[in-house]
């Protein structure tokens, strides 16, 4: 079984960053209980951009979890306040 790495860059207007950086961390809590998820954590990026980087079990399970409703939370939450869409990444070990 081939575990899914995901990347997901948020680029904030920066009147909105410190919103949703906290944000992202409050869902990040309630995912982490989703089932399939190896981890989620949030990165700051030097440029003020902030990372998901995330692990699913499955495809499938990610898929479902793009369905859930920590993303549709995050996705109200952040709506007018990004710079340009969320960029999501969809990663395989080549080895």
């Amino acid at each position: 079984m081939t575990i899914c790495t995901v990347t997901a860059t948020f680029e904030p207007k920066p009147e909105f960053r410190d919103e949703i950086r906290a944000l992202l961390l409050e869902q990040a809590a309630l995912v982490r209980t989703e089932p399939g998820c190896e981890y989620y954590d949030l990165y700051d990026q030097v440029n003020g951009n902030l990372v998901f980087v995330e692990a699913w079990s499955t495809r499938e399970l990610w898929m479902v979890h793009n369905d859930a409703p920590t993303v549709a939370a995050i996705n109200k939450g952040v709506e007018g306040k990004l710079l340009k869409p969320v960029a999501v990444q969809e990663l395989y070990a080549a080895n």
